[in-house]
């Protein structure tokens, strides 16, 4: 991926010219450092970073920095070279304050006689600062280059702007937003770049990119010799019923000698939208999940979209209507704007500019639009940001505009970069790339917690299917949804969802007070295997809908779709609201599990909640057999107590058997009955009796 990052000038070149006519290697720049002289080292330490081998710069500088260890020159060399390879502001602020001590604006990179730094020097020191929270010394050294640099630096307007940064740092800072951060720990982060995270909108799967080695060795021969970087591949963890991250995945489409970096996934996951540079500009592919796995990566095909400038992310809004994507084509604000298509029966329209309310006279990047369709939020390094990108967001308007932007303020941004934020359904959690201290390695990915970006005034539609005997969809049966709005103020709404292949499950958005009819096809055929119409609430809250399917597989039809619907509530992070989960059983079915499926998202919300600060949870079980007839059990009394004891004692297990949980859930069985109509030897009409066969749990 092409850097997104301002990287500035290294230093005042002379007009010395110097060419390599061989390839540099490690194994030549460390004989240099060895056994070359003070002359040579200096000579082949400049020509490298001006041929942007920075890796090997450093080698020299490191043996330079022994030889005169208080040379402002050496420190300058290094504290530059920190910063720029791994944006290392920590290790740089000490050479780039002796550097500082003695600067000289006619500095000569090949003078072995030079002792003295540029003044480029108080430029890169107040970087230090401005990344480190140091406003102050940020401030007074960015003026001191000012007043010190050549009137043609391109330095200067860096500068300027970062001055104006440092005002907005000031203003958000005293006035902090109520967020929290935490890094995702070693899972997830190594001590390479990890970054441009994408998280599924349930929460369960992050897509990653990552310069990390590969486990078998393969990608050792493509380490990038400018940078002594990996190349970029695509990941994906999955979360555990315990909220830890497994370790990333690398995804089949990934070459060694390639780079691939992730920017956004479909719904349903069967599609992974890739940034690739094959053509040299660097351009939207993607890569589309089927027989089991992500295939080759192909490009874009729209003209319109990418071309022959350069395009670095997009993403498809939740309802397929909307395209946002981002380019540095001409006509924009400033470096890269977004730009945004509609849905046309023919593609994709012509794309615009989103307009100054978005984009604005820097660079804006990685675009992401909320479930509900109406929240964008987008990275920009501008006038708007306190240092580096922010994260920014803006509301649809009347008429379809956005804006205008705001900043999403501190610690949710911080005076180094923030990029690529994704959130789950509800608006509350999501992930960011940044640079913090408690980072692992250049830079990290980062969950951040809020109260006040919550999805409004809207109903998520959450399916689960599953087979008969509670096995996933045969891999000859293509499980699709449509979904139709019948009163939808801009007419009939027609949206096709897929199951994700892993747990079979499906996700929308839905308006509030509106009719919708749910028409399930196996996709293969088109057969149809079921339908029904319902109506979402009317209420101004957050609502989520939560259906089980069970699908027939042999005669491919939809056994129950309606009796396992819920409405779950209006979500805030810290009201620690009370949580239901109501399962039907299918004939003499008894059991469930915590790995999987509706209890695994119940056991998850209460650990949530725990880890949150909620001291108890008590789990009241209500189980209920129907009047037909069970030989496995001794009555139906008796199979309405075991779905009851199986699930308390599991129950149970689970949490007890946990450091983080155990001792804080009480699970009480409150009743356990046999109810609904007399058994009239109609054993195989299940819909009949299935409403009565069930366990309902209850957090207090």
């Amino acid at each position: 991926m092409k850097n997104s990052l301002v990287i500035p000038l290294f230093l005042i070149i002379s007009q010395l010219s110097f060419s390599q006519t061989t390839p540099w290697t490690e194994a030549g720049v460390r004989e240099i450092a060895k056994n070359g002289s003070e002359h040579s080292i200096l000579t082949n330490s400049s020509m490298l970073t001006q041929e942007g081998y920075l890796y090997y710069a450093e080698i020299l500088v490191d043996r330079l920095l022994e030889l005169k260890p208080t040379s402002s020159n050496y420190n300058y060399r290094k504290g530059f070279l920190a910063l720029e390879l791994r944006r290392d502001y920590l290790a740089a602020i000490p050479h780039l304050e002796v550097a500082t001590k003695d600067v000289n604006p006619n500095f000569d990179m090949y003078s072995v006689k030079e002792t003295s730094a540029p003044t480029d020097a108080y430029y890169h020191l107040a970087r230090c600062y401005h990344y480190n929270e140091q406003l102050d010394l940020a401030r007074d050294n960015y003026q001191n280059f000012l007043n010190t640099s050549r009137k043609k630096s391109e330095l200067i307007t860096e500068s300027q702007l970062k001055l104006k940064q440092l005002e907005v740092a000031r203003q958000l800072m005293q006035n902090p937003v109520n967020c929290t951060l935490k890094n995702l720990g070693s899972n997830v982060n190594t001590k390479y770049a990890d970054y441009s995270s994408i998280i599924s909108f349930d929460g369960s799967s992050l897509y990653l990119t990552s310069r990390r080695p590969w486990e078998n060795g393969k990608a050792d021969g493509f380490v990038d010799p400018k940078t002594d970087l990996y190349q970029e591949d695509v990941y994906v963890s999955y979360l555990e019923v315990d909220n830890t991250w497994t370790a990333p995945m690398l995804l089949d489409f990934c070459l060694p000698e390639r780079n691939e970096a992730t920017i956004a996934i479909s719904t349903d996951e069967k599609r992974v939208y890739l940034y690739e540079d094959q053509t040299g500009n660097g351009d939207i592919y993607y890569s589309d999940f089927y027989n089991n796995k992500f295939n080759d990566i192909k490009l874009l095909d729209n003209k319109k979209i990418n071309t022959e400038y350069w395009e670095t992310h997009a993403i498809v809004s939740p309802d397929g209507e909307l395209l946002i994507f981002v380019s540095d084509r001409p006509g924009g604000y400033g470096g890269r704007d977004l730009y945004f298509a509609k849905k046309t029966e023919k593609g994709w329209s012509d794309p615009v500019n989103m307009g100054p309310n978005i984009n604005g006279p820097k660079d804006e990047d990685a675009p992401f639009i909320s479930v509900d369709n109406k929240q964008l939020y987008f990275g920009t390094n501008d006038e708007r940001s306190m240092g580096g990108f922010d994260i920014m967001y803006a509301e649809i308007q009347l008429g379809g505009t956005w804006g205008p932007a705001k900043n999403l303020g501190y610690p949710f941004n911080s005076t180094n970069d923030d990029l690529f934020y994704t959130t789950t359904v509800d608006g509350l959690t999501g992930y960011i790339t940044s640079y913090r201290p408690d980072g692992y390695g250049e830079k990290d990915i980062y969950e951040v917690k809020n109260n006040f970006l919550g999805v409004k005034s809207h109903t998520v539609l959450k399916g689960e299917v599953v087979t008969t005997d509670g096995s996933l969809l045969p891999e000859n049966m293509i499980f699709m949804a449509k979904v139709n709005c019948l009163d939808c103020e801009t007419g009939p709404i027609n949206h096709l969802l897929y199951t994700r292949n892993r747990d079979g499950r499906f996700m929308t958005g839905l308006q509030p007070c509106k009719t919708y009819t749910l028409t399930y096809y196996d996709a293969a055929d088109e057969k149809v295997m079921g339908e029904e119409t319902f109506k979402t609430d009317c209420s101004d809250e957050y609502r989520e809908i939560i259906k089980q399917l069970v699908i027939d597989p042999v005669n491919r039809v939809v056994v129950f779709p309606k009796d396992s619907v819920e409405v779950i509530p209006d979500v805030v992070v810290t009201d620690y609201k009370n949580i239901e989960l109501k399962h039907y059983f299918d004939y003499n079915k008894n059991k469930l599990t915590v790995k999987k499926g509706e209890l695994k998202d119940f056991v998850k919300e209460i650990r949530q909640q725990l880890a949150d600060g909620r001291q108890k949870v008590t789990i009241t079980i209500e189980s209920s057999a129907s009047y037909v007839p069970t030989k496995t059990f001794s009555s139906n009394d008796e199979l309405a107590k075991v779905r009851a004891d199986n699930m308390k004692y599991d129950l149970l297990d689970y949490f007890e058997n946990d450091k983080a949980t155990a001792g804080k859930v009480v699970v009480v069985v409150k009743k356990t009955i046999v109810q609904g109509p007399a058994y009239e030897h109609d054993g195989k009409n299940r819909d009949k009796y299935r409403p009565y066969q069930y366990v309902f749990l209850k957090t207090e």
